[in-house]
């Protein structure tokens, strides 16, 4: 019984900790199961080993012209259980990371990677994470830019979304590569009367005709920061800035300090000091006084004489 005490107690451990992540589509089930659904080919969505940017397994996406579903061109897993829908007063926190291959075609027309659509059946989602041109972007309905920045490809970004799930007063914090880029920036996160559900992988304009290449890995959802990035959370203390300089001894110190022959000995009180090494030394002062005291002891000899 004893040996089954400790078990028991770290699994409670884990699960108290653990208690606010909501979900995780992070793929370590090493197939599509954590997600509800797929619009497009599973073909085109495929678990691989490498790249990754955590655990063992990410999600790979291709997309072809032609690749066609539900009135787009797109490949894309859905997070679209019930349960997972975001409505009015949600506040919710999402981490993941995407990286785009070092040959992914960004001509100057959309391509969304990572969206919270909504239950509408027409228009654009209330918050979107896209590509155009150039430029990686989070979007409001398509069009409202909430933030941009360079596309970079061939290496791992981090997402981190702070989303309050408002028609009226919703807001959005943003973490870009371990960088806060959005402060509670105000916006609308729903659309007035509707639901939003996360989905991810690549949907973009049909014209675009080069295969496109792009890798997800790490998706939690929880409710707060510490559930779904820790490190950001908890940032490691700030570097040791060194020993400070000792001050020197006489700068209010108790340290012992040795005086030099001219420094700390009146030269007028005393005819007699100490060299370093022990040695006697007799002042100048001193030898004109004992010269004439021995003056006028040879002159009262004289006259004795």
């Amino acid at each position: 019984m004893r040996l089954l005490a400790l078990p028991v107690l770290v699994v409670a451990v884990a699960s108290s900790a653990s208690a606010n992540v909501l979900w995780r589509g992070d793929y370590e089930t090493g197939d599509l199961s954590q997600w509800a659904g797929v619009e497009g080919l599973t073909s085109r969505l495929t678990i691989v080993q490498s790249p990754v940017r955590q655990g063992k397994y990410a999600l790979r996406t291709e997309l072809h012209q032609g690749d066609f579903a539900n009135s787009g061109t797109r490949n894309e897993v859905e997070n679209s259980s019930a349960q997972y829908n975001e409505v009015e007063g949600n506040d919710k926190w999402y981490a993941w990371s995407t990286m785009f291959a070092s040959d992914f075609p960004a001509p100057n027309t959309w391509q969304v990677f990572t969206q919270w659509h909504h239950s509408g059946l027409t228009g654009s989602p209330p918050l979107e994470f896209d590509v155009l041109g150039e430029t990686i972007q989070l979007a409001h309905n398509g069009g409202t830019i909430l933030w941009r920045t360079p596309l970079v490809r061939g290496v791992w970004h981090d997402f981190v979304v702070h989303v309050f799930w408002s028609s009226t007063n919703g807001y959005v914090d943003l973490y870009y590569d371990g960088t806060k880029v959005l402060d509670h920036q105000a916006t609308p996160t729903l659309n007035s009367g509707q639901y939003t559900y996360l989905k991810q992988g690549l949907y973009r304009d049909a014209s675009i005709a080069d295969v496109g290449v792009v890798y997800h890995d790490g998706m939690v959802m929880g409710t707060t920061l510490a559930d779904v990035a820790p490190a950001l959370a908890n940032p490691p203390p700030a570097p040791d800035a060194g020993t400070p300089e000792l001050p020197a001894p006489d700068a209010g110190t108790n340290s012992p300090v040795t005086p030099s022959p001219d420094a700390g000995v009146s030269l007028k009180s005393s005819s007699v000091y100490m060299l370093p090494g022990g040695c006697s030394h007799i002042s100048p002062g001193s030898v004109a006084v004992l010269g004439l005291f021995a003056g006028a002891l040879l002159v009262l000899r004289r006259r004795r004489d």
